[in-house]
């Protein structure tokens, strides 16, 4: 926790936003948890401009180098559809990621918890695994790594990976950190069964399903399911 005694919390958008973006649409749910924890939104390295995940004002934003951050689309990973993968067995993208957010968490944490959405919630899940179990993928975060397990994670949409094989070695125990995950019952994005398949990866999941597609709820019930799954870590 940090001087204040407030949470910190990472928070990591999905593809094709950036941190601006996701800062705007949750709004109401940063409102709620403000007396409670800060939430830092990062923006992912990688530009993504594959067509079939983006606009023609996406992609004219992307290649302006005076344009805003918010008109911009970014990713985790490049996608994955018709893209192999490295010769290591990774996403394209995904390692540089990797390094890219250890670096934030050692000049901007320590973070208590981690909030991911869509493909940041998939990223949130390994990230949360990773840090809680070094032995798995050494190279990705090693043993010394200078920063904590977290201490929760709130999963918006995520899913698991399961075509990085570099990776497969992961979601195959029980993850032990602490999570909330949120489920849309009408996503036509991401299957409601695969975010179901992720959040049985964890010991102890906290299931909240609302009836909203791709995003992340921010009526009442939802805002208070979350404020009281995170207020637990903040005594």
């Amino acid at each position: 926790m940090t001087g204040t005694n407030k949470l910190k919390i990472l928070c990591l958008h999905g593809m094709v936003q950036n941190g601006t973006v996701f800062r705007k649409k949750t709004a109401v749910l940063r409102k709620k948890l403000d007396k409670i924890a800060d939430l830092v939104y990062v923006t992912a390295p990688h530009l993504v401009l594959d067509p079939e995940y983006t606009t023609e004002i996406h992609r004219i934003a992307a290649a302006e180098p005076l344009a805003h951050e918010e008109l911009k689309p970014f990713g985790w990973w490049q996608p994955i559809r018709n893209r192999p993968n490295t010769s290591d067995g990774y996403y394209q993208g995904f390692k540089e990621s990797i390094e890219y957010i250890k670096k934030v968490m050692i000049e901007q944490g320590p973070f208590d918890g981690v909030f991911g959405f869509s493909q940041g919630a998939c990223f949130a899940a390994l990230l949360s695994e990773l840090l809680e179990n070094r032995t798995l993928v050494p190279d990705l975060i090693p043993n010394d790594f200078n920063h904590p397990a977290f201490r929760f994670a709130i999963i918006a949409a995520g899913f698991k990976t399961v075509s990085q094989e570099a990776t497969d070695s992961l979601f195959q125990n029980k993850i032990k950190t602490p999570s909330i995950h949120l489920i849309g019952e009408a996503d036509t994005v991401i299957e409601p069964q695969k975010m179901l398949d992720l959040a049985n990866t964890f010991i102890h999941p906290v299931i909240f399903k609302h009836a909203g597609g791709h995003l992340v709820p921010t009526n009442a019930a939802s805002k208070n399911e979350i404020f009281e799954f995170v207020n637990k870590f903040q005594q």
